[in-house]
């Protein structure tokens, strides 16, 4: 079984009308935390229609489709109504056991996360407490969550449409 996403994480309550501003749609989990699927064509194009220049620090080793646009930081300010709001980016990319796992943890614009830092450590960072017998990743859910949805399919054709 495949399990391929790619999302901001952030914990805490949002602002229904920012997610809404920028078609984002939150799938709650448990302790707290909302996740928002974003993919790399969804994060170029609000980069691209909000006029963002910024780039996120991400590690070297996360792969080329890893968002890094710095709209991610304005989404998650926005989400969030702090000015400096700790938020994760995280992806996924198994299928049948085998594949790989990134995250990278953001204070603001500023990562706070290690080159090689795993998803349960951006669950750790953003307060998430494993129950026994579960790592944070089972903890939270993430596991129900195996695929992103359809509605970002569309962002690749209006990417083409802006040349991005």
């Amino acid at each position: 079984m495949s399990h391929r996403i790619t999302a901001l994480l952030i914990a805490g309550p949002h602002d229904a009308a920012a997610a809404e501003r920028f078609d984002l749609h939150p799938v709650p989990l448990t302790a707290g935390l909302t996740l928002f699927h974003v993919d790399h064509y969804f994060t170029a194009y609000w980069q691209a229609v909000t006029g963002a220049t910024e780039r996120l620090d991400v590690s070297a080793d996360v792969p080329s489709i890893f968002p890094s646009e710095g709209v991610v930081c304005r989404m998650a300010r926005e989400l969030t109504g702090a000015e400096a709001p700790t938020f994760a980016l995280v992806m996924t990319d198994y299928f049948g056991g085998v594949g790989g796992q990134w995250a990278c943890v953001f204070r603001g614009a500023q990562r706070i996360s290690a080159d090689d830092a795993s998803i349960n450590d951006a669950l750790r960072a953003l307060g998430v407490t494993r129950t026994p017998g579960e790592d944070e990743f089972d903890t939270v859910g993430l596991g129900r969550h195996r695929h992103s949805p359809e509605h970002l399919d569309r962002y690749v054709d209006l990417c083409e449409e802006l040349g991005v």
